[in-house]
C-alpha cells in the first residue's frame, strides 16, 4: 500500500526492518517523498503523549474484518511528523473512528512539522 492510497485516519505500519517502528496515523501528503502522520506508542515517558480511548478506534474495516492494531494502553505523541515515503510499503492495521481522527487533529500541534529525529532533540532539552 503506498501512501496515495492512504486515506486520513488509517493506522500503517512501514516494511519491515525500516525505521518505521511504531504504528502511524496517516493524516495527509505532504509532497512527493514523505507525508504528515501522527505517531501512536504504550509509552508514557514523554508528559505531552496522550492517554487514547478505545471508542477512537475501529474494531473491524467495512468487510468486517478484524484490525492487529486496536486500543491497548495507546498514547498519541503530541505533534505532526513528518513520515518518510521511503518506508514503503507500507500495511495498514487499523483505523481510527471519526471521533478518533478529530481528537488526534485537535491534539497535535498542527504548525511546523517536523521529523521523529528532531522531535526526539527538542524532547531532551525539555
Amino acid at each position: 500500500m503506498s501512501n496515495y492510497q492512504m486515506k486520513k485516519g488509517d493506522i500503517v505500519f512501514g516494511r519491515k526492518k525500516s525505521d518505521a517502528i511504531h504504528p502511524i496515523v496517516y493524516l495527509r501528503e505532504y509532497d512527493i517523498n514523505f507525508f504528515i502522520g501522527a505517531m501512536l506508542t504504550k509509552s508514557n515517558r514523554y508528559k505531552d503523549n496522550i492517554l487514547m480511548l478505545g471508542s477512537h478506534f475501529n474494531k473491524e474495516g467495512s468487510k468486517g474484518r478484524k484490525y492487529k492494531f486496536n486500543f491497548n494502553n495507546t498514547h498519541l505523541v503530541k505533534t505532526e511528523l513528518i513520515k518518510k515515503d521511503e518506508w514503503k510499503p507500507f500495511k495498514k492495521v487499523g483505523e481510527l473512528t471519526g471521533e478518533g481522527i478529530k481528537f488526534v487533529e485537535s491534539n497535535i500541534k498542527q504548525t511546523n512539522p517536523i521529523l521523529w529525529e528532531d522531535y526526539l532533540s527538542m524532547e531532551e532539552i525539555k
